[in-house]
C-alpha cells in the first residue's frame, strides 16, 4: 500500500492535538476526583465532629475541643470558611463551609462557585443510670 504524498506528516500534527485534549480530560477527571474526595472529608469530619460535641454534652468547653479536633483532622488542603456552632436543649448543630484544593487551576473561575456547605445536627446524649429507659 502507498501514500499519497499529500498525506505524508499528517500525524505530526494530528499527535500534540491528541494529547493536549488527553491531558486536559485527564486533568478535568483528577481535579473532579480531588473535589468529590474532599467534599467527602469534610462530610465525614463535620459529622464526627459535631457527634463528639453531643456525646460531651454540648456545652461551650465541649464545642471548642471537637472545634480543635476537626481542624486538626481536616488538614491543611482544605480550607475552612467558616464555622458555626448552635446550641438548644437538645440538638447541637454545626454549619461548615470550606473550600476545597485544586489541582493545577483555579476552577472557581471557570466552574463558578465550589464551597462545601454542610450542616450537622445531633441530638445530645446523656447517660441515664438506673430507673425505666
Amino acid at each position: 500500500m502507498s501514500r499519497q504524498r499529500d498525506e505524508l506528516g499528517v500525524g505530526l500534527v494530528a499527535l500534540p492535538w491528541a494529547v493536549l485534549a488527553y491531558l486536559v480530560f485527564l486533568m478535568l477527571a483528577v481535579q473532579v476526583a480531588v473535589y468529590f474526595y474532599s467534599t467527602s472529608v469534610v462530610t465525614a469530619i463535620g459529622y464526627d465532629a459535631a457527634h463528639r460535641a453531643a456525646h460531651r454534652g454540648g456545652g461551650v468547653s465541649a464545642r471548642a475541643d471537637a472545634e480543635r479536633w476537626l481542624r486538626s483532622r481536616i488538614g491543611p488542603a482544605v480550607e475552612i470558611m467558616s464555622l458555626r456552632w448552635t446550641a438548644t436543649a437538645e440538638t447541637i448543630a454545626l454549619e461548615l463551609t470550606a473550600r476545597p484544593p485544586s489541582v493545577l487551576i483555579n476552577t472557581s473561575a471557570v466552574i463558578g462557585r465550589r464551597d462545601v456547605e454542610r450542616r450537622f445536627e445531633i441530638r445530645r446524649e446523656s447517660a441515664r443510670f438506673g430507673g425505666v429507659w
